[in-house]
This record gives C-alpha cells, sequence and structure tokens, in this order.
C-alpha cells in the first residue's frame, strides 16, 4: 500500500466510481481461495473461526470486555487491505441506515451490467473439520418492513420517548461522552440493524458472508470515528488499550486512531482534499 489516505464514502448507485471500485475488489477477492480473500474474512466473524467480539464476549477468550467496536473496526481495516491489494482505489463504502428505507439498490441487484453482482449474496461452502456437519447455503434478506424505533428516555431525543435511528444516533454523538455508554447504546442500534435485515444478517454464524455486512459495520465504525472527533480519541478504557484484537495482531490501543490506519470519511468526493485522495482520477 502506498501509505496515502484513503477515503471511506457512503453506499451509492453502482455506477458511481467507488462503488465500481468496491464492487470490482469484491468480485475478485471472492475467487481467492486462500487467506487473502473474502470467504476467509467473511469466516472470521462466524464460522468456522469464531472471532467476533459482541456484548463484551468472545468465544475465543475468557476476558470480558467492551471490544466490540476495536475488534471490528480492526476487522474493516484488515478486510479493506486485502481488497486494495487487488484494487488500489478501493474503500468500504458506508450503509447510512438513517437516511434511507430498505436495502441499498447496489446490495439489491442480483446483475450489474451483465455480471452477477458480488454484493448480491455469497455462497457458504464449509466442511469437516472446519465446521462438525457439511454447510452449503445461499446468504438471504428478509428486510421488516419499517426500520427500528426506539423506545429512549431522554427528553432531548423526543417528548414522547420515542426516537428514529437518526435521532437516537444524532444523540449519542452528541450527548453521551462515556466511551462505556456509547458502545453500550450503539451496539444495541448495531444489533437493530442486524434484525431488521433478518435471515442470514441476523444469524452470527453467517452474518459476514453476506457483503452487506461490511458496509453496515462501515456506518458503525463512522458513528464512533464522529464520536471521538467531539469526546477524544483516546476516550477508552486505559485497561482495554493492550488488548490484543485477535487474529489481526493489532492491540485496541493501535486502533483508536482511524486516520493512523489509512483511512477518513467523506459524505461525497466534494468533501475529499484533491490532493492524496486515491480517488481523483475517477472524474
Amino acid at each position: 500500500m502506498s501509505g496515502q489516505m484513503k477515503y471511506r464514502l457512503p453506499v451509492s448507485s453502482p455506477q458511481f466510481p467507488h462503488m465500481q471500485h468496491y464492487i470490482e475488489a469484491i468480485r475478485t477477492s471472492k475467487e481467492i481461495q486462500d487467506n487473502r480473500g473474502f470467504y476467509h474474512f467473511a469466516g472470521l466473524h462466524g464460522a468456522p473461526g469464531r472471532w467476533c467480539w459482541h456484548h463484551q464476549f468472545s468465544r475465543r477468550s475468557n476476558l470480558t470486555a467492551r471490544i466490540f467496536l476495536p475488534w471490528h473496526r480492526a476487522y474493516l481495516h484488515r478486510l479493506e487491505q486485502s481488497l486494495q491489494d487487488i484494487q488500489p482505489d478501493a474503500s468500504i463504502p458506508w450503509w447510512d441506515w438513517t437516511q434511507s428505507q430498505g436495502i441499498p439498490v447496489a446490495f439489491s441487484t442480483p446483475v450489474i451490467d451483465g455480471q452477477d453482482n458480488p454484493l448480491f449474496d455469497s455462497e457458504v461452502i464449509l466442511n469437516p473439520p472446519q465446521v462438525p456437519q457439511p454447510i452449503h447455503l445461499r446468504t438471504t434478506r428478509n428486510p421488516d418492513t419499517q426500520m427500528p424505533v426506539f423506545s429512549f428516555p431522554a427528553a432531548d431525543v423526543n417528548q414522547d420517548g420515542r426516537a428514529t435511528l437518526g435521532e437516537l444516533v444524532d444523540y449519542l454523538i452528541d450527548s453521551v461522552s462515556a466511551y462505556e455508554q456509547f458502545n453500550d447504546l450503539l451496539e444495541m442500534v448495531h444489533d437493530s440493524i442486524h434484525g431488521y435485515v433478518g435471515e442470514s444478517m441476523a444469524d452470527v454464524t453467517f452474518a459476514a458472508y453476506d457483503p452487506l455486512f461490511f458496509s453496515h459495520h462501515c456506518m458503525i465504525d463512522r458513528i464512533w470515528a464522529l464520536w471521538q472527533k467531539k469526546h477524544g480519541i483516546e476516550n477508552f478504557p486505559a485497561g482495554l488499550k493492550d488488548v490484543v484484537l485477535e487474529p489481526f495482531g493489532l492491540t485496541a490501543g493501535e486502533v483508536l486512531n482511524f486516520q493512523s490506519l489509512g483511512y477518513e470519511y467523506a459524505m461525497s468526493l466534494d468533501d475529499i482534499p484533491i490532493s492524496g485522495t486515491g480517488l481523483e482520477s475517477v472524474g
């Protein structure tokens, strides 16, 4: 990698250049059958690796710790690095589920430009000894008719204590300054989106095989990044900074400064500095 800052942009039409780069990279990555490929990374989260951290717990550790956010940041970072080895301008787009209803077109269209869309679904093939019994399936989705709404007793969210996704996210970023509370509430929002999409995304065993998983978690990471800019990059439990985020070989402390990992978030190409983007040539 060149060391150039990469910018993660929102999920958009498949015709947008950053989406084309990402689709191209995922398509090629799915063809790679070793530890550089999409299916290797998908398998780290649930079956067969089961490394994921949720609600202070991992099947691979005896530790109890709030490292949901840094673990998934390291996860996205390692996948993104592998995609940039394929397509240097690729970056994971973030799915802004506060602004849209339903699955984005880039992920819900089976065919793009005459080719199977690699963001639409994935084929999962796992065999012993990776798993106890053979697994052969395709990821599916069954989204709810409405995005989640939360009962949240905070006067500055809504007078009736009800909050939409956007209202709750704004409240978390603006008003929750303690990392522990922020982590727990954001993880609750995260869970609701997995449930909203349904089917494979609602099953931790197979969730990461759905390409939508990574754009969902990119949105979660973006919310954390916005929160960090407001409340402090190092606003994180000191006792957890040396925890190693396996199997990525990074500590929690090493991923707190996301810019040091080589990426930043932007709303559009217009928000990106002309120099050093890796995207200035795509128009």
